[in-house]
């Protein structure tokens, strides 16, 4: 869950108040600073979009809850997660899990809305971001994995592997095109 949230807003500016703000049937607000950014599209955040092939999760900043944010699957007696959230949130009152949104926050609903709280991960980032090759191509995490290694060999296996039918040369570029946007990040 959290390459949704990766890598991490670098706009600095206020979260409060909220502004009012929505999108088809969708109501509630957004952080003060993301509704002054350009990076705003339909309640979600554009930054680094051709970087890592989606839209990221909006900036709420802390929730002002204390605990440690390493990643953990969530499970309880009901669930058991794909997804990574904060191990703080694991026990938070405040996690919710619905169909449409996932796991999610609902501390200050009343200020969001539909716009949901973003988990917060507080310092804690992942070893590596999930990069994402545009569709039809299959992306694995192992594949962002070898990119950030700079494993050139692993990478262009897994590559073959799960896109099959694509040649090899296709394969280098792409890795090319990772380590571009990591070196960029670097």
């Amino acid at each position: 869950m959290h390459r949704n949230y990766f890598p991490p807003c670098p706009v600095d500016g206020p979260i409060e108040p909220p502004v009012p703000f929505g999108h088809m049937v969708l109501r509630g607000g957004v952080p003060k600073k993301c509704s002054e950014c350009q990076h705003l599209f339909e309640g979600e955040c554009t930054r680094y979009i051709d970087d890592v092939g989606h839209y990221l999760h909006l900036d709420h900043g802390p929730c002002g809850i204390d605990g440690p944010t390493d990643p953990i699957v969530y499970e309880d007696e009901f669930i058991k997660s794909k997804v990574e959230i904060p191990r703080k949130c694991a026990k938070c009152i405040f996690l919710d899990v619905d169909r449409i949104y996932g796991l999610h926050c609902r501390k200050d609903d009343d200020k969001w809305g539909d716009f949901k709280r973003g988990l917060d991960w507080g310092s804690w980032e992942p070893d590596f971001i999930y990069l994402q090759l545009p569709l039809p191509k299959v992306t694995t995490q192992d594949l962002s994995l070898f990119a950030w290694q700079n494993d050139k060999i692993s990478f262009i296996k897994e590559h073959r592997r799960i896109n099959p039918g694509l040649s090899i040369e296709e394969a280098k570029t792409d890795f090319v095109h990772f380590r571009n946007i990591i070196e960029k990040r670097e």
